[in-house]
């Protein structure tokens, strides 16, 4: 490139929009005209290579499904003209398939926005593609301009976003800041140049300031994920801090760079308070009661005291639901939350568990008498009537409590009793409270009976898989399966794994038959290809125990090789939990799988206890939206906010979405309008048997719906 070439800063920069859609053309030139661009458009791959060469642009977005010469070979014709080769490209397609971004980005293209785009989004990508560009033609023209260069590198030095702070090795002294950190932290220039770091407020209040030069000396730099800075009105920032060493001119430099990382930590806050509650509610979810009731029981257990679990629902509520509908539903169990409040002690907990299942936690309670009081409460309180949008409603609550130490030493042997107690309490004429018993155990004793059954269930090849069908949501074209473990029992019939893989992980028995899933769904996959079906990703889920044993690589390495299918045929599922019980451990296992070439996903999104500083680490391809956020997507603006959040996450990462337990229409389209790229549930297919899933992948015609595709 020569001096020729430079655009002069004070000209406009001009956009060259490529699309053979005249509403997108509209769309797109109303954007960026708003940000001060000039705009070209064309609507032809040909017109638009005429108009590049009469006037070269800075930046072109452009279609990829286009009449004539379509978006790729129109950027392989613009890198081809000298004039145009260095103008960045950035396609525009509603293709989401891997291979096609492969093909643009050898085409010459430096970026994709997926259709239906927004228009943030398009405004923040060009701006940064010419802020980009822009940056590399400086740093190309002060290697010719060598006498400018000091001018250069100060022009850049006080436009950086980041607050910079320049330091003398020598003394430690700063020697200067930029106007981003002046205009962070409201200090003048003045109070910060000439003193030492470790001294000037506010970096007097960061550890790593305090022997800074000391530490570069070592390591060469200093990294800071999080501190707090003090501004110069009192307000305390979130910000990253890091700190290099560099040998300029023969001195030594340090240059530290401060990023305000305030707006993604309070989002990050946001994320994780609405991971741990309830969506319609705000009460504690599950996994938040479970803390409470686990915190509560090792407090217990030192002092010698009692907890208590009161598990409820709310009487003739499905009636409410039924004659009434959701709505009216909805705002009772939003009443009924503000009344249980009401009913707690300081210290105590009420979680929604889901639909109109509620849990008390207690902790330090006076016994029996102390459980029951505040069990009298709530069947007093939830006796009055609601009045609800004109109705005047009465439901009513049954109540069934479990205490510590006497029921269950843990969490959930806890919940067990106190849910078996409120089932005995509904058959007992509802409105009332029990409290469990051996006697109530009958449901514990056909679950000893299962757990007997199960021992042989594996040997007698009572298992069986079922594959549940995973679509996108913009062709509805089947893209991969997940492998689902059954139980054929011979006197139950199919017996849900929410009943015996509890028993399996109890038993030890979850690894092996973990193993044998493994095998058999790659066995399943290459039985399909070798019939002639096409291939699709065989999704298997792994369990905790299978991660902690430490041989999983070598197991999953083995199946591949023994069933002879390719790796990048399998995904394999962790959940959240999983993944962020030992975080370190996860992580080296996950580059272990990627190293096999097999595809990762993060499953049950949303439900666990989400480290986003953890999650841009985890080398993972998809994270999967738990069925209970899509629940109420379309009804409840928390649910809809949360699966906004983690899709907009997921893209900001790179990662692609899929939603699981997708059973309307209306939840389509919510995730579909949001570019969600794939989704699973009985709207699309339950989980088949093999040869009925074989029927599925063999058609012509997509599981979804053609009216809603």
């Amino acid at each position: 490139m020569n001096d020729e070439t430079m655009i002069p800063e004070s000209r406009a920069q001009t956009v060259l929009v490529v699309d053979d859609t005249p509403a997108n053309l509209e769309l797109a030139v109303s954007a960026l005209e708003a940000d001060g661009l000039e705009v070209l458009v064309a609507q032809s791959g040909e017109e638009a290579i005429r108009r590049a060469q009469l006037v070269v642009p800075d930046l072109v977005l452009l279609d990829v499904m286009m009449p004539g010469i379509d978006g790729f070979e129109t950027c392989r014709r613009l890198k081809a003209i000298d004039h145009t080769r260095d103008a960045p490209v950035i396609f525009m397609t509603a293709l989401s398939d891997v291979q096609d971004k492969v093909a643009g980005f050898a085409a010459g293209g430096i970026d994709y926005l997926t259709k239906p785009f927004q228009i943030v989004e398009l405004a923040a990508r060009v701006k940064t593609h010419l802020a980009l560009r822009a940056a590399q033609r400086q740093l190309v023209l002060a290697n010719a301009r060598l006498a400018s260069s000091e001018a250069r590198y100060r022009r850049l030095f006080e436009t950086a976003s980041d607050g910079i702070i320049l330091v003398d090795m020598a003394g430690s002294r700063i020697t200067d800041v930029n106007a981003s950190l002046v205009e962070m932290l409201g200090f003048e220039r003045d109070h910060f140049v000439g003193r030492p770091i470790g001294s000037v407020p506010p970096f007097e209040a960061v550890p790593e300031c305090a022997s800074l030069c000391a530490t570069l000396a070592a390591s060469g730099e200093i990294r800071c994920e999080h501190t707090s800075l003090a501004t110069a009105t009192g307000t305390l920032l979130d910000v990253e801090f890091l700190a290099s060493l560099y040998t300029v001119g023969g001195a030594r430099i340090v240059q530290c760079n401060v990023r305000d990382i305030t707006e993604r930590k309070q989002a990050e806050a946001r994320v994780r308070y609405m991971a741990l509650h309830d969506a319609l509610t705000g009460l504690p979810n599950r996994a938040l009661l479970q803390e409470h009731l686990a915190q509560a029981i090792a407090r217990a257990r030192r002092e010698g005291g009692c907890v208590a679990a009161l598990m409820l629902d709310l009487d003739r509520f499905k009636h409410v639901n039924d004659s009434l509908g959701h709505h009216i539903g909805d705002r009772l169990l939003e009443a009924a939350s503000m009344r249980l409040r009401g009913c707690l002690r300081e210290g105590d907990t009420v979680a929604r568990l889901g639909g109109d299942e509620f849990v008390i936690g207690l902790a330090d309670v006076d016994g029996d008498q102390g459980a029951g009081e505040v069990a009298t409460r709530v069947l007093t309180t939830l006796s009055r009537p609601f009045f609800v949008e004109n109705h005047e409603l009465h439901v009513g609550c049954s109540i069934g409590i479990s205490r510590y130490p006497a029921d269950g030493e843990d969490v959930q042997t806890l919940l067990r009793a106190a849910d078996t107690a409120m089932y005995d309490a509904k058959a007992n004429g509802r409105g009332i409270y029990r409290f469990f018993t051996p006697e109530l155990n009958a449901a514990a004793q056909q679950r000893l009976a299962l757990a007997r059954d199960i021992r042989y269930a594996f040997d007698r090849g009572e298992f069986v898989l079922h594959y549940q069908p995973q679509v996108c949501t913009h062709s509805g074209a089947i893209t991969g399966v997940e492998a689902l473990l059954r139980w054929r029992h011979p006197e139950h019939g199919l017996i849900s794994p929410l009943q015996f893989v509890p028993m399996l992980e109890e038993l030890g028995l979850i690894v092996a038959v973990g193993q044998w899933v493994l095998r058999t769904a790659c066995q399943q996959s290459v039985q399909w290809q070798s019939a002639g079906l096409p291939p699709v990703r065989m999704a298997v889920n792994l369990s905790a125990y299978q991660l902690q044993r430490g041989d999983i690589v070598r197991t999953v390495d083995e199946a591949l090789r023994e069933t002879g299918l390719a790796a990048e045929w399998l995904e394999l599922e962790l959940t959240e939990t999983m993944a962020l019980y030992n975080a370190q451990e996860a992580i080296r296992i996950m580059r272990e799988f990627k190293q096999l070439g097999v595809s990762l996903s993060l499953d049950d999104f949303g439900t666990g206890w989400s480290s986003l500083s953890y999650l841009r680490q985890f080398p993972i391809d998809r994270i999967k939206i738990d069925r209970s956020f899509i629940r109420d997507v379309v009804t409840h603006p928390g649910a809809s906010a949360v699966v906004q959040g983690i899709m907009t996450l997921a893209n900001h990462l790179g990662l692609q979405c899929i939603a699981e337990g997708v059973e309307t229409v209306q939840q389509f389209g919510f995730l579909q309008e949001r570019a969600c790229g794939e989704i699973q549930g009985f709207l699309v297919s339950p989980a088949l048997p093999a040869h009925e899933c074989a029927v599925l992948l063999a058609s012509d015609e997509s599981p979804v719906p053609e009216s809603i595709v």
